[in-house]
């Protein structure tokens, strides 16, 4: 008579999960963010002429602050936003960071990820034993923030942000993505954090 192994379908599906980590970048060509945004402009509020405005930090680095406002206006300006220094009825604010790597392994009796470093007391069937140590991986946390003010009003009519995590982390090809699902639902977004999915560049 044979014996079942219980630990046969969670070994699958850790393997599984991790084989889907190793393919990284290599076949997605498209960027999944959580976003949270809110407006207190008029649903009729019409893109316009902007400028960006830096905070005093932002000039520690101005060269990595160019490259995340060239990212951003290629967004604004799929959304209908004119770059406009001179005359502008807008300003934008934009920020990017992701996190350090983060290790952790996936757990298939928890799902998502844990961080227990010895393996963690778990129960299967009243019996109590701890798990192996699954391989580990990488995370990135990546995030972008905005605001768009009303430079006549002098008030903030939007602000969003835009957050990632994958086991790959591809700065050009993401921050553009991101920025893009950010402004999505300019100018009247949806209450709460919406999943919204850009198509990444050069795809």
């Amino acid at each position: 008579m044979s014996t079942r192994n219980p630990f046969s379908r969670p070994l699958v599906t850790a393997i599984l999960a991790l084989s889907a980590l190793l393919t990284g970048c290599a076949s997605v060509s498209t960027l999944e963010s959580d976003v949270l945004s809110f407006a207190s402009a008029p649903v009729s509020t019409q893109a316009g002429p902007f400028t960006f405005e830096r905070l005093p930090s932002q000039y520690q680095d101005p060269k990595q602050t160019l490259a995340f406002e060239q990212m951003a206006q290629a967004a604004l300006e799929k959304r209908g936003f004119t770059r406009n220094d001179a005359s502008p009825q807008f300003s934008v604010q934009v920020s990017a960071a992701t996190s350090d790597a983060v290790l952790v392994y996936p757990d298939p009796f928890f799902g998502r990820f844990s961080a227990a470093p010895f393996g963690r007391s778990r129960r299967w069937h009243g019996r109590v034993f701890y798990g192996p140590l699954w391989p580990d991986s990488t995370v990135h946390v990546s995030r972008v923030r905005l605001e768009i003010r009303d430079l006549r009003a002098g008030t903030v009519v939007y602000e969003s942000t835009a957050t990632n995590e994958r086991s790959w982390f591809d700065g050009e090809k993401m921050f553009p993505a991101m920025f893009e699902a950010a402004l999505a639902d300019f100018p009247a977004p949806p209450n709460g954090v919406r999943k919204v999915i850009v198509k990444l560049p050069g795809n």
